[in-house]
């Protein structure tokens, strides 16, 4: 696929190869971040649309033709004008419009001196990927360049630090030779295929027209990825796939499946023994190192544990499980990826310390045990929801509802399959008597929720009071909210909303 951003095929027109690479580039930013198979679609489907209406006049700009006046109308509304087209065929198009209305003003911040902040991680992928795009199609008047200056120039011009840690992510994914790159070899010119089983380069020499000859070489080679105009059907379809290159090999997330699994094994309802414990987590190395940290509220002097007995022996074998889970459901967390990945784990940091706020005069649960539903929601969040996930806080406007709002509006989701969420928690945590109570909190009208789904509500109604200070609240919820404070051994909410301060609550923006 890489090799499409050296071949330029002239029967296709300029928009289309324009199209091309620009699918290309962005599948590759989204494999070298690790995003998974739905943000990468959603992606490809903002590029394609980018220049659906506007295939003539795109053309007629890369020839230096001016527009008329039509012309330049249908330009300017182009991104309109393919939502229209995809609605009138019933494709849903809130998230493709929501990153194309912001594209232009990215495209132009990405490139600007001083810097403009830029939120939106899918809108500043999508438009690194046109404007490398742009510079690298090939044009006749051969103002173009290769991939490698293209980046290198968006790199050293754009203050954007998301854009900067991209682009190092695809220069390193992509490599020093470009598939269909031309290469000068003992006065040959070849063509650079990719690499065989033994990391040696292929390359192929197509000068005679029924006849390829192949080559494996080690050696530095010089290589030109500029894009250049073929018509050689070898080159465009079938070298590529040939027994002279290595297979991709598929890359399984061990970690993330590792994780998963010892989330699963370690039960907050099981009695373990200190061996148990430490066997389980034998050569979890980094899990330790962050259970070490995670043991500090535990004794007097904030100190963090030597080393694995001394974590158990300091919190119990009873609140052990429970500790080990969350740090467990931190890794998780932070080792998916995501173009909003700061954003939700500042999120995330946030709803945590306000729980932990909202519950710290209650000497009789476990803070750990309630932390838990949330990590793991956010998970599922990250993983089932990850193109919906947005920096909007939603609420209600009306105040029409008896059921409390999803947990998932406080990441700007909403989510139409709620056995599925209920299923995948339940799975994971439950065991966890609060796990069940999250979900009631969601799902229970408002006179069926227990004390434990109450608290639910409560700090999902302190969060919302946070990063949404205009956002009314019901009688309902007001009352609820005051009930939960009463239990929790506050003596007002005036009083509780004091201490907020004192947390250091920040947003991404």
């Amino acid at each position: 696929m890489q090799a499409q951003l050296c071949l330029y095929v002239d029967s296709h027109g300029y928009t289309t190869n324009l199209v091309v690479n620009q699918c290309v580039i962005i599948c590759a930013l989204c494999h070298s971040l690790s995003y998974d198979s739905k943000i990468t679609q959603l992606l490809i489907c903002v590029c394609l649309t980018n220049y659906l209406c506007v295939q003539t006049q795109t053309n007629k700009l890369a020839l230096r033709q001016p527009l008329n006046l039509q012309e330049k109308k249908q330009w300017q509304s182009r991104h309109q004008l393919a939502v229209k087209l995809l609605q009138a065929a019933n494709i849903p198009t809130a998230h493709i419009a929501g990153i194309l209305s912001r594209l232009n003003k990215y495209k132009q911040a990405l490139l600007s001196t001083p810097k403009i902040m830029l939120y939106d991680g899918p809108t500043t992928l999508v438009a690194l990927a046109n404007v490398i795009a742009m510079n690298i199609t090939y044009r006749t008047q051969n103002d173009h360049v290769d991939i490698y200056k293209a980046i290198a120039d968006i790199y050293i011009r754009t203050p954007n630090l998301f854009a900067q840690h991209a682009l190092k992510a695809l220069i390193a994914h992509i490599g020093p030779y470009l598939p269909g790159a031309l290469i000068q070899y003992h006065d040959q010119q070849l063509t650079y295929v990719g690499k065989d089983s033994r990391q040696r380069h292929v390359l192929i020499a197509l000068s005679e027209q029924q006849k390829a000859k192949w080559y494996s070489v080690k050696a530095r080679l010089e290589s030109n990825s500029k894009q250049r105009p073929s018509i050689d059907k070898r080159l465009l379809f079938s070298v590529w796939f040939t027994d002279h290159i290595a297979s991709p090999v598929k890359v399984i997330d061990a970690e993330k499946q590792q994780l998963l699994l010892l989330i699963s094994q370690v039960k907050i309802q099981k009695e373990y023994s200190y061996s148990a414990l430490a066997k389980l987590l034998s050569h979890r190395h980094t899990t330790i190192e962050l259970l070490r940290e995670a043991v500090r509220p535990y004794n007097k002097e904030h100190l963090a544990g030597k080393d694995l007995r001394h974590c158990l022996s300091m919190v119990g074998l009873y609140n052990a499980p429970a500790i080990i889970q969350q740090v467990l459901f931190e890794q998780l967390v932070s080792h998916q990826a995501h173009p909003l990945m700061q954003h939700v784990q500042l999120r995330l940091q946030a709803i945590i310390r306000l729980l932990d706020l909202l519950v710290s005069h209650d000497k009789h649960s476990q803070f750990e045990l309630l932390a838990l539903p949330i990590y793991g929601y956010v998970s599922y969040l990250i993983e089932h929801c990850s193109t919906t996930i947005s920096r909007k806080v939603l609420y209600e406007k009306q105040l029409k509802s008896d059921v409390s709002m999803p947990f998932s509006w406080l990441f700007g989701v909403t989510i139409d399959d709620s056995e599925h969420l209920t299923a995948y928690l339940l799975e994971l945590l439950g065991d966890n008597p609060w796990t069940q109570a999250l979900l009631d909190a969601e799902q229970q009208q408002k006179q069926l929720l227990s004390t434990q789904a109450q608290l639910w509500v409560a700090i999902k109604l302190v969060v919302i009071k946070v990063f949404q200070p205009n956002a009314q609240q019901s009688r309902w919820q007001t009352d609820t909210f005051e009930q939960v404070l009463k239990r929790l051994d506050w003596q007002s909410s005036k009083q509780f909303y004091s201490q907020l301060p004192s947390l250091g609550l920040c947003s991404s923006v």
